[in-house]
């Protein structure tokens, strides 16, 4: 997917952490490598994390939290449920979600 907000975070659309590993456990018995392709250039620009707004970001595994989210441009926003957001389909609040859920109406929480 382009534009992603976390690389730590397995899109819903493409299945469950579960599912990925119950897949990756089959393909091994089988004898099929598995390669996750991730292509860390199709971060959405429309984000920085907290404290890195001009820079690179320094990867840490997350354990109970996450870098904060900031708009770089808090001007240009549409007005959604949740307040003002860049994404018409994406809504952030930097809540700790260890499951991973996304809100928004692309991820078929909301009759898509």
């Amino acid at each position: 997917q382009y534009a992603m907000h976390d690389f730590t975070l397995l899109d819903k659309r493409l299945g469950t952490l579960e599912e990925l590993r119950a897949l990756t456990d089959e393909a091994h018995r089988l004898g099929i490598y598995v390669l996750i392709d991730v292509v860390m250039n199709h971060m959405g620009n429309e984000f920085a994390f907290q404290g890195h707004m001009t820079g690179a970001t320094p990867f840490v595994m997350h354990t109970d939290e996450e870098y904060k989210l900031e708009l770089r441009s808090p001007n240009k926003t549409l007005s959604t449920p949740l307040g003002a957001q860049p994404y018409a389909d994406f809504w952030y609040n930097n809540t700790w979600d260890p499951a991973g859920t996304y809100g928004g109406p692309v991820y078929g929480q909301w009759g898509e």
